[in-house]
């Protein structure tokens, strides 16, 4: 990193756009690019001078930054000496809304530089015009060219630099990705190709994922050249393991409950309040930037080798894999199910044609209609969705809607109606893809709420407490779901008379009116922004292909195991289970001194912020782990905090609360709703189940392949996350399996 040239517009630009953008219905609301960190050099320097005195400063400043903050250099030429030489200003800079008018710049011109101030007041009234934008290039580009009235840049003649990537290309990209310009998978893995192809060439440096095409390559052409005399004895086997999403050759559509008698929400649902504004710190994710993670790369590449590979050989399956479905005849298997059929998680677009192909022809033809009565698909989010994906709740809104009790009566059906800026509303929808419900996706979703959204509301709790009503069930529940039983089984462990309880979130909203001691109804704003499903998917869900009874994905893998005739994979197969309950069992009893030390940190993380608030907004969270091992912890407001004090209850205690609030709604006079401290529990017990699902499945797709692999010999490749790759080591370096842990590649 270091200093890069950058433009008070173009900054305002990247800022906004981090920030997720604007929207339109903000008009109360006052953005202004504030400024914390302000150092000024006295001494006017020439322009080399000043980023050499930003680079000591800066070195210096940066870890004190907050995430999602920018730090800038301010040059300001002197006219006394023509310009050589000017004053130099070290400058953090943020977005804040303010719903004051003014009160952002008084403030702070009290504080800081004249110099300083004109910058923060252009760059706010920049902001405020990207109010609304559907492509912030093209507004900062008219800013920049003066097209716009009342925005010619006062500082044009000031050098503005930016603490950033150095890498121009890289830098390049992430600002036109910033500026609202959608960046390609294939341009971004062509950046990479070329990029890894450069390093080879000048230090023969070779990524991951060219190794093992290189190792893959010189296997096929073994195999090839030994002939199939040679069968079992031949070179060995290779197999990758993702931790990505399971492809939709390995599911279908079950609908066996379709006909089943879905209620409304229960009230402890739609009196959800409403989203909390996102902080700096949750909306701030250091590991992204905005193109997904290299493993979407690697899952890319693997899986277009593997299509080329079984295209020249065998022309691919008949159930639309590359290989025909068997584990035994295809390398590349990805073993992350929660967020399995969840459209956000198609990383690749010649998966999509793969996903709608599990709609039958005449279903995927209705749903690809523009006629939104045509009898298969109802309206949502700006297109047709497939008639089980609606849910009683939309119908009360339409009822609530027709009667005109909605406080907030604010309908998108997708019509088009509203002003779209002579834009086309089909150029942000995608109609080729939707998001398949399955119950992976449904329990899994919660790691993303707790991590990376807490400040969506959804409930959980009231299912636990309601349908499954008891920690032992709960685990008997997870086990024939997930982990060999069928879904008639698992299903038949809850109390389906309290339907009302399997939502987790509605959008409708329902807000107590102290004044008139009456509810109020609203809808709910950005009801499916970031929760994939709202309700547990009982009527129609994704099941493993050609199961029969009806499995999920993770159970069909667990029943192949104990149904097959080999002693000891059906051995394997009892072990892992029984592992995976043994170590969810420890992490239930102590969620925080339990967690993992290296990787961990995420449940004690939600707990404070749930619990804690005070405390999570004034220490530094960017470390989870470290939070893990602190006694004490210094706060922005030097406050000492003993968070080593703090524990979280265990997960029987956490359900014992969940039931002992649910009994006493009834008697809760205005806001039926349950505690931040239940629902963070109820998330906290699911994300333990969910976590361990992964290790669970991951180990029994190995010896899936195992059973079902032709050759004698058999290399696994591993490319996981860090605790996930670690308890599958801890797992088959076990002595009953025979094999030593020499190196671990990563973190360790």
């Amino acid at each position: 990193e270091g200093w890069v040239h950058t433009d008070p517009f173009e900054l305002t630009g990247e800022m906004v756009g981090k920030f997720g953008g604007i929207d339109d219905d903000d008009d109360e609301d006052n953005f202004c690019i504030m400024c914390g960190i302000c150092k000024r050099n006295n001494k006017f320097l020439p322009l080399g001078k000043a980023r050499e005195w930003g680079n000591d400063v800066g070195h210096e400043e940066i870890g004190y930054i907050p995430p999602g903050h920018e730090m800038a250099l301010l040059w300001v030429p002197s006219k006394d000496n023509g310009g050589a030489k000017g004053r130099s200003f070290l400058v953090e800079l943020f977005l804040k809304e303010s719903n004051v008018e003014g009160e952002a710049s008084a403030g702070r011109s009290h504080h800081h530089p004249r110099e300083v101030v004109e910058l923060l007041d252009g760059m706010s009234n920049a902001a405020n015009h990207m109010r609304g934008a559907k492509s912030l290039s093209k507004v900062v580009d008219s800013l920049k060219n003066g097209e716009i009235p009342g925005f010619a840049n006062e500082t044009s003649n000031h050098t503005l630099l930016l603490w950033a990537d150095t890498d121009t290309e890289a830098r390049l990209l992430n600002h036109r990705r910033l500026l609202g310009e959608d960046i390609s998978t294939s341009e971004y893995d062509a950046l990479i190709g070329e990029r890894k192809r450069k390093r080879r060439a000048q230090g023969n440096i070779w990524t991951w994922d060219d190794w093992l095409v290189d190792v893959q390559s010189k296997l096929q052409s073994s195999n090839s050249e030994s002939g199939a005399e040679e069968g079992k004895n031949g070179p060995p086997a290779l197999h990758v393991i993702l931790e990505s999403s399971v492809p939709p050759w390995e599911v279908e559509l079950c609908r066996d409950m379709e006909n089943f008698d879905l209620a409304e929400a229960a009230d402890c649902i739609r009196c959800l309040s409403e989203d909390s504004d996102e902080s700096e710190t949750d909306a701030h994710d250091p590991s992204s930037d905005g193109f997904g993670s290299y493993m979407d790369y690697i899952y890319r590449r693997l899986l277009a080798l593997e299509r080329n590979v079984h295209d020249n050989d065998e022309g691919g399956g008949n159930d639309g894999s590359p290989s025909g479905g068997g584990s035994g005849s295809h390398f590349l298997h990805c073993v992350d199910c929660r967020d399995l059929g969840c459209e956000h998680a198609c990383i690749d677009d010649s998966l999509r044609n793969d996903w709608m192909d599990l709609l039958d022809p005449e279903a995927k033809e209705k749903l690809l209609e523009s006629d939104p009565d045509s009898g298969h698909a109802h309206r949502g989010g700006g297109r047709c969705l497939p008639d089980w994906s609606h849910s009683p709740e939309e119908s009360k809104l339409d009822q609530l809607r027709s009667t005109g009790v909605l406080k907030n009566d604010v309908h998108d059906d997708g019509d088009g109606d509203d002003d779209d800026d002579g834009e086309d509303d089909e150029s942000v929808v995608d109609n080729d893809i939707i998001t398949f419900p399955s119950m992976e996706s449904f329990f899994g979703q919660c790691t993303d709420l707790m991590y990376y959204t807490p400040n969506c509301k959804v409930a959980y709790a009231p299912f636990l407490g309601k349908c499954v009503q008891s920690l032992d069930k709960w685990n008997s529940f997870f086990v024939q779901l997930f982990l060999g039983g069928t879904v008639s089984d698992a299903l038949s462990m809850l109390d389906l008379s309290s339907s009302n309880h399997l939502h987790i979130r509605s959008p409708i909203m329902k807000l107590w009116n102290a004044e008139t001691g009456e509810y109020e109804w609203h809808r709910r704003e950005n009801e499916e922004e970031d929760v994939t499903l709202l309700r547990l998917p009982i009527k129609s869900f994704l099941k493993a292909r050609g199961s029969s009874p009806s499995r999920t994905w993770c159970s069909n893998i667990f029943a192949s195991l104990l149904e097959c005739e080999c002693q000891e994979l059906r051995d394997m197969g009892v072990q892992i289970r029984q592992w995976a309950l043994n170590d969810i069992a420890t992490q239930c009893d102590n969620p925080k001194s339990s967690d993992d030390e290296i990787g961990g940190g995420d449940w004690f993380l939600a707990y404070l912020r749930q619990c804690h608030r005070d405390i999570y907004d004034d220490i530094d969270i960017c470390d989870p782990p470290a939070l893990l091992r602190k006694q004490n912890a210094i706060g922005e407001s030097n406050k000492k905090y003993k968070i080593g004090d703090i524990s979280i209850p265990s997960c029987m205690e956490g359900f014992r609360l969940i039931t002992d609030e649910l009994s006493r709604l009834k008697d809760m006079s205005g806001k039926p709703a349950l505690s931040n401290e239940s629902e963070v529990m109820a998330k906290i017990l699911i994300d333990i189940y969910m976590n361990k699902l992964v290790d669970a499945s991951t180990m029994g797709k190995i010896a899936q392949i195992i059973l079902k692999e032709t050759k004698e010999h058999i290399v696994f490749v591993c490319y996981m996350g860090t605790c996930h790759t670690r308890a599958i080591c801890d797992f088959f370096t076990q002595p009953k399996y025979g094999f030593k842990k020499k190196i671990f590649c990563g973190k360790q």
